[in-house]
């Protein structure tokens, strides 16, 4: 099973100047994806999620040999603890009154399921058969990597499945309309586009957006 996928990111605006609040990391040979979106003051957004995205590439690399015999959530487990660490450290040597933080979204295929962890306002779908189904829970909590729960959830995959994950402003109510009459009009719409669609209207607010789309074939 392989999946085409496609990642999105819409750069948040602060007094009128664009600035990176989101990142999306690829990880094990495409197979694990991770939204990131920092906290906190703007400056210290692009500091945050680099040191969560180090955190994740080091983890990725470390389990390397040894994903195959391990659990898809204990793949994502030690991801978000070596994240966690990352920004705990990096934030550890900064001199602010308010250290940065970072909620996380990621997903992972492994041994034909969908694996979902997340740790702050991320949400995940996956549309099967014109259907969408949320596999994060519907509280958005704004607790970062820091001090968040961290949340799991599983689905095994057929072919055809449209996951559809990013940060909260990415499922917008504009968003969200736009992608379901795209669908609707072209099921078989390329990844490409509908990242794009969820991105769209945060990069037009100004709020900014993380959003990944994967067709599994």
């Amino acid at each position: 099973m392989r999946s085409d996928g496609h990642a999105s990111v819409a750069p948040a605006e602060v007094r009128g100047t664009p600035l990176a609040r989101h990142g999306i990391g690829e990880y094990d040979g495409g197979r694990a994806f991770a939204i990131v979106e920092a906290n906190g003051w703007p400056r210290l957004w692009g500091y945050a999620v680099r040191a969560v995205m180090g955190g994740l590439a080091a983890s990725f690399a470390d389990l390397k040999d040894k994903r195959r015999e391990m659990e898809g959530d204990d793949i994502l487990l030690a991801a978000t603890k070596a994240a966690r660490a990352a920004l705990v450290t990096s934030c550890n040597s900064l001199v602010e009154r308010q250290v940065p933080d970072a909620s996380m979204t990621a997903v992972l295929l492994h041994r034909g399921e969908l694996h979902v962890m997340r740790v702050g306002p991320g949400r995940v779908y996956v549309h099967r058969d014109g259907q969408p189904q949320r596999l994060t829970p519907r509280d958005d909590n704004d607790a970062g990597l820091i001090d968040g729960q961290t949340t799991l959830a599983r689905l095994a995959l057929d072919a055809g499945d449209l996951v559809l994950a990013g940060t909260a402003s990415a499922f917008s109510t504009r968003s969200v309309g736009r992608v379901a009459s795209v669908l609707q009009s072209d099921p078989d719409v390329p990844p490409a586009v509908l990242a794009s669609l969820l991105t769209d209207p945060a990069r037009k607010a100004g709020v900014g957006a993380g959003a990944l789309a994967l067709r599994i074939r």
